[in-house]
């Protein structure tokens, strides 16, 4: 095929294709042929082996992990994938490596993981303090005990800092009672807390405020009441990846 090609009998993708190869090393072999007419050995001159791929595979471990992560519902994201290698199995892997194991193992996902967008955008405080987001997110946190228990999370809305964060039996006045004094003595007040619409928060009455927003008032701290779950993105979030650890 070699000896055609050279002769000008036959085109290079025609070459390649008859042997299987690509153009790049089609010519390399092409190359090292050519050197064997030099040296008047080509009718005793043999291609090298290919370069290949020669990685090692991956630990069993690391793929027990990966098979767990993008095996769960809903899959975690290829880059939250790849730092728990990192932090568990202290294997490094980037996002696209985790990607292409995923599609050869057919845990891929499926469709690109656009989460719908929030009906009212709220644009992020420029100054720490100015908003905390405030959320409790219920999770089997011990193993074999069947009770939920909820985790009530507080950060901050401009540095993403956590200023408080500890898992109670329910989440009850005497949880917060007992979460915002710490967070208030180690971070400061905030203007405002971001919260949904729960009975601890919100009154129906109108300009009545519930027994927590009194005494926050009475520290010039009020509420700010979020229009749909999206809206407390960055808590949200948080709260998914802090359930699949």
């Amino acid at each position: 095929m070699l000896a055609l090609f050279r002769a000008g009998q036959i085109e290079t993708q025609a070459g390649a294709e008859r042997l299987g190869l690509g153009r790049t090393r089609f010519y390399e072999v092409y190359a090292d042929y050519l050197q064997a007419c030099v040296e008047h050995r080509q009718s005793t001159w043999t291609p090298g082996v290919s370069g290949g791929d020669h990685t090692p595979g991956w630990p069993v471990e690391v793929e027990a992990l990966l098979h767990k992560r993008l095996g769960s519902k809903p899959p975690a994201s290829y880059s939250f994938a790849a730092s728990e290698l990192l932090r568990k199995c202290q294997f490094k892997a980037d996002r696209a490596q985790v990607r292409r194991w995923a599609m050869q193992h057919h845990l891929a996902h499926p469709n690109p993981n656009h989460r719908p967008t929030a009906p009212v955008r709220r644009w992020q405080r420029s100054r720490i303090g100015e908003l905390w987001q405030l959320d409790a997110t219920p999770h089997r946190w011990f193993p074999k005990c069947p009770q939920l228990f909820p985790m009530i999370n507080m950060l901050d809305d401009c540095s993403r800092v956590f200023t408080g964060s500890r898992i109670y039996q329910s989440e009850n006045l005497l949880a917060y009672f007992d979460l915002l004094p710490v967070a208030f003595l180690e971070y400061g007040l905030p203007l405002e807390l971001y919260v949904d619409y729960h009975s601890l928060f919100f009154s129906h009455t109108p300009e009545a405020l519930t027994q927590l927003g009194r005494a926050l008032h009475f520290y010039g701290v009020t509420f700010r009441y979020a229009p749909t779950p999206q809206a407390k993105g960055k808590i949200e979030r948080s709260h998914f990846f802090v359930s699949l650890r």
